[in-house]
């Protein structure tokens, strides 16, 4: 009796036994009509990955599965199928499939980066978090494959018709889609209503949507987003992913700024078919903890008038002597323009759209190789200082303070009174031999003195020498 109470808690939970239908698991309601009532409960932990999947097929496919039992066999009930079929390789849309461990796991694939598969999922355990959560994981973790309706995923239903005239997508039109569990909305903004959720700078998304295009006219369209005004604190870092024709492209949108605002998403080629997509996810770098929201409200996409080539792709032409354009696709029309101009480089002349060698050549700058004076009190170098054969001139360098250039050196010293040319040729000051000689302020003896002074001394000493041979 034990096991058999065992057994049915088991299949109670994992879907084996019939259960009665449950509209609401993680936060997540179960609304889409599919022609069938999700048949998967939702666990304790208020999360489980076979409903998440099961809901999942029935919003994107329109169609009810069966009841696959755990979700390890999945993809063996889906292959036995006449109306499905297990891929090998992801595709955006499919259930992807793991049958090791006890019970499996199944979990919706939203996006493909090479190797590796971002998911959509929930999950059932004692110690895993409720609701569903944005994971990435290689793909080769699910080693049961990637289960698709048979001839591929159709795409949800967009009832605007994007066929040259201008339309409005608005986000409670079935061309919006919602992700993720972590959403609020306002009774304002365009035709009285908006959603919101808040920012985060996690590696992956945990609430994100996305605007639908159904093109039934392919053409040039200018895409604009209108950001409704919010008394919350709003996000400045809104990325607007375009998943166009021509790839994807990124319009980064101060939401604080633009309240009330249309704001430019560019201009770009849209193909036929229900492909394309606008997409805003709430991981944009700003931390939950800022308590900012990421506003989320309808989408215009309007034609752009038809345009005509200027050019053939990648030709070019020159722009005067050195200077070019090349041209492209510069400003999001799908028309070839001739793009900016770019210039040669030194020595180079543009010759039929393509830079090369100045035919004249190079021209030498100085005369000859050395150091030469550049004024009086300044040098500078003559020598080939790149890669051409011509003489160039270096920087100019200034001689010492006081010195002056002559033959291509700085020569000289101070000049030491640094007066006027004026002087008298005597010292500055008298000379220090305790006497002082000068007279008449010439700093000179009269020439006429000097011959009776000599003659006064010569006999004086004279006579000293004879009294003192007197005396001895």
């Amino acid at each position: 009796m034990r096991s058999f109470t065992i057994f049915l808690a088991i299949s109670l939970i994992f879907g084996a036994a019939p259960a009665a239908a449950v509209y609401e698991c993680g936060g997540v309601e179960d609304t889409c009509p599919c022609g069938g009532s999700n048949p998967y409960p939702c666990c304790d932990n208020d999360g489980n990955c076979t409903w998440y999947a099961w809901h999942s097929a029935c919003c994107h496919w329109g169609m009810a599965l069966p009841g696959w039992g755990n979700a390890k066999t999945w993809a063996q009930y889906a292959a036995a199928n006449a109306n499905y079929e297990v891929l090998p390789d992801p595709v955006v849309g499919a259930i992807a499939c793991r049958t090791q461990g006890t019970y499996g796991h199944v979990a919706f694939v939203i996006e493909v980066q090479g190797a590796n598969i971002v998911v959509e999922e929930e999950n059932c355990c004692s110690t895993c978090a409720g609701g569903m959560r944005t994971h990435t994981y290689a793909a080769s973790y699910f080693d049961g494959g990637f289960i698709v309706p048979l001839g591929g995923v159709v795409p949800p239903e967009c009832e605007i018709a994007i066929d040259g005239t201008a339309r409005i997508i608005d986000e409670q039109s079935n061309c919006f889609e919602r992700h993720g569990q972590y959403w609020w909305d306002e009774a304002a903004g365009h035709d009285g209503h908006h959603y919101y959720t808040y920012t985060t700078d996690d590696a992956s998304a945990d609430s994100w949507a996305a605007w639908r295009l159904n093109v039934t006219v392919p053409g040039n369209y200018e895409l604009t987003a209108f950001v409704p005004a919010n008394a919350l604190t709003v996000a400045r870092q809104a990325s607007y992913r375009l998943a166009v024709a021509g790839g994807e492209h990124t319009a980064a949108v101060d939401q604080s700024a633009s309240a009330g605002q249309w704001v430019i998403l560019g201009r770009f080629w849209l193909a036929e078919g229900t492909t394309q997509y606008v997409r805003l996810d709430d991981n944009t770098g700003e931390s939950y903890d800022l308590r900012r929201v990421l506003l989320y409200d309808a989408i215009a996409v309007a034609p752009v008038p038809d345009c005509t080539d200027e050019c053939a792709d990648g030709d070019a032409v020159c722009d005067g002597d050195t200077g070019f354009r090349v041209c492209g696709r510069y400003d999001g029309d799908p028309c070839l323009k001739w793009g900016s101009v770019s210039f040669c480089g030194p020595d180079e002349s543009c010759v039929e759209g393509e830079c090369a060698p100045d035919p004249q050549g190079c021209v030498d700058d100085c005369l000859a190789a050395g150091r030469f004076c550049a004024g009086a009190e300044a040098t500078v170098d003559c020598g080939q200082f790149d890669e051409d054969d011509c003489l160039d001139e270096g920087p100019v360098t200034a001689c010492p303070a006081g010195a002056e250039c002559f033959g291509g050196e700085c020569r000289g010293e101070p000049d030491p009174d640094g007066g006027a040319d004026g002087d008298t040729g005597a010292p500055a000051d008298p000379p220090d031999d305790g006497c002082s000689c000068r007279a008449g302020g010439t700093g000179r003896a009269p020439v006429a003195v000097l011959p009776g002074l000599l003659l006064g001394l010569f006999l004086m000493v004279g006579r000293r020498g004879r009294a003192a041979r007197a005396k001895g």
